[in-house]
């Protein structure tokens, strides 16, 4: 039979699967493998579906079963997608009067379906949808478009906002992602734009494909030119190669010209850009002030009475603005920071040993039904906390004996440390740690900042008084007044050293680091989350006290990465997700 719901029109033989791997040809009828089974529901922002211009700052159920129609390099929702085989026991029932009291009972003002594509579980959330409509909530959901029309034009019937991706403009780029043609997804946005659902456009951005994004841009601009678009600067998660992802500066450059075509473009995964904002297409002011809050994600700090500007304008928003809403915007929960946390404990247990997919489905399974998710954050904030967590896992996937070891060969390594720091005479220097953008700053009390304290330094990230709203630039003056000693960044988010130090001259912020030539990236080694976090901590050392610390970090890494996950240091090197199937030193396995 032929699957009536995707483009790539599965011819799904009896007893057999499409290439969604999600429905199953039962006897001539379609059958769901899953049905009303999620992986998440935990409440989130809009802004982390994302949606900039439909109830900013409203509290939505966010929900997500597992798998996808499209194969798509560096997906940010890879462990979803590409390894659903590893998250089948993960799954938990639930009817859609279940997820609809679950949004009730959180005050959400609706339930938007994100994460993986809707079209692989469309049966559950035709459900869901009618459902929550019937309880008088709001509904949406985050698709790449490629629905049959008939299928598509059900969605709009069940749906009032969508998020439609679009990853460029010719066919030869879709079938880069395993599927046929651009022009299913252009047709469908066009239906969506004119049905009266609010509809909002996401489009990838990869180096060197800049003449891709704009004519996508003239052609989204074609159906209509006040459609949001939302330019995600590309990330090389997965398998995804490290050259493709453009700096946060380039991404800007576009945007600037994506501006000429559709004024309401916005640039995602970049932490410090103000074209996160809205802004007043008729006198230029600022009508809603956003910051960075996570991959694909944003955070509404402010907005103008009824989504107008100063001058009168109106702008295409719809719905008001929710500053009331009690949503967690820290931590690990809501958001596409979910989906990268999970990454990150399946990258934990790959360190472990660990990567069979019933094991690892197990393990997610008992960490998101235990409210282990929403404690993340704080257990992750120490060193001694993530021990703790290491260990916890590590008895979970019955790898008790493989987590000692691994905290035995970090332990080793911080106490060489920190004794001879100990040992050593002279102040510590003054470090500011930075999330790329030299005025976004990584609160005080992170696991980043800790370590600074561990390798010597005094972390000035903690003198910060300000409220809990992430990405929001600090002041020049108050980045003056903290005059750091060092700077440092991760070097993961688009801010070579050298556009930082641009713009540290631009905002003329002549600091003792700058000035010193102190502004460092720990790129390539990792300092946060996952267990190679140790070889960030120790470049860290190095950087802080060069005449106590010269680590040869390249061999050290490759022991690392040799002993406890069975990899060079080269290809760990080459992607950013360590769980990863690509990086098994022992065939993926396949379902």
């Amino acid at each position: 039979m032929e699957c009536p719901i995707c483009e790539n029109r599965c011819q799904i033989p009896e007893g057999g699967l499409g290439t969604c791997g999600m429905y199953l040809n039962r006897g001539g009828s379609l059958v769901e493998r899953f049905p009303d089974q999620y992986l998440v529901k935990v409440p989130a922002e809009i802004e982390a579906m994302p949606m900039l211009h439909f109830h900013p700052g409203g509290k939505f159920l966010q929900v997500c079963t597992i798998g996808c129609n499209f194969r798509c390099s560096g997906c940010v929702s890879w462990l979803l997608t590409e390894s659903p085989g590893s998250l089948e026991s993960a799954l938990r029932s639930s009817t859609a009067e279940e997820v609809v009291a679950r949004a009730i009972g959180e005050d959400c003002l609706g339930v938007m379906f994100c994460f993986n594509e809707p079209a692989v579980s469309f049966p559950s959330f035709k459900r869901l949808a009618s459902e929550a409509r019937r309880r008088g909530l709001l509904v949406g959901c985050a698709t790449n478009g490629y629905f049959r029309e008939e299928a598509f034009r059900e969605l709009l019937a069940h749906i009032d906002f969508v998020n439609l991706g679009i990853k460029g403009c010719t066919d030869e780029t879709y079938r880069q992602f395993g599927v046929i043609s651009a022009g299913p997804v252009f047709r469908n946005l066009e239906l969506a734009a004119g049905s009266g659902v609010a509809t909002e456009v996401a489009a990838v951005y990869i180096k060197g494909r800049e003449a891709e994004v704009l004519e996508t841009a003239r052609r989204i601009a074609a159906i209509s030119p006040t459609l949001p678009l939302q330019l995600m600067r590309f990330i090389p998660l997965a398998s995804a190669e490290a050259s493709e992802e453009p700096s946060i500066r380039e991404a800007e450059q576009l945007c600037h010209t994506l501006r000429q075509l559709l004024p309401f473009t916005y640039l995602f995964n970049s932490p410090g850009t103000s074209f996160l904002d809205t802004v007043c297409t008729s006198c230029g002011g600022t009508v809603i002030r956003r910051g960075f809050n996570g991959p694909m994600g944003a955070h509404t700090a402010s907005c103008s009475p009824d989504g107008r500007c100063a001058c009168g304008a109106p702008l295409p928003i719809v719905g008001r603005h929710h500053p009331e809403s009690q949503v967690q915007v820290l931590g690990f929960a809501g958001g596409y920071k979910t989906i990268v946390s999970l990454e990150s404990i399946q990258a934990t247990l790959a360190f472990l040993g660990e990567r069979r997919p019933e094991i690892i489905s197990r393990v997610l399974h008992q960490l998101l039904q235990g409210g282990f998710m929403e404690e993340l954050y704080a257990r992750t904030k120490t060193l001694d906390a993530w021990f703790d967590t290491l260990a916890h896992y590590g008895w979970l996937a019955g790898r008790t004996q493989e987590a000692g070891e691994l905290k035995a060969w970090i332990q080793e390594r911080v106490a060489l440390i920190t004794r001879r720091i100990a040992g050593a005479a002279g102040a510590r220097p003054r470090v500011y740690f930075s999330l790329g953008h030299p005025l976004i700053a990584v609160f005080g009390d992170k696991f980043e900042c800790n370590l600074v304290e561990l390798a010597g330094g005094h972390c000035v990230n903690r003198e910060i008084r300000r409220e809990d709203v992430p990405g929001m630039a600090l002041s020049p003056d108050l980045m003056r007044e903290l005059d750091p000693e060092v700077i440092l960044t991760m070097g993961g988010m688009g801010y070579p050293v050298e556009d930082m130090l641009d713009v540290c001259l631009e905002q003329h912020l002549r600091v003792r680091a700058v000035r010193a030539g102190r502004v460092h990236s720990l790129k390539p080694f990792p300092i946060a989350g996952r267990p190679d976090w140790i070889l960030g901590f120790m470049r860290m050392a190095e950087l802080l006290h060069p005449g106590l610390f010269d680590f040869d970090m390249e061999a050290v890494a490759e022991d690392f990465y040799q002993r406890f996950l069975g990899v060079p240091f080269r290809q760990v090197r080459a992607s950013r997700s360590p769980g990863h199937p690509s990086l098994s030193p022992i065939p993926a396995h396949c379902h």
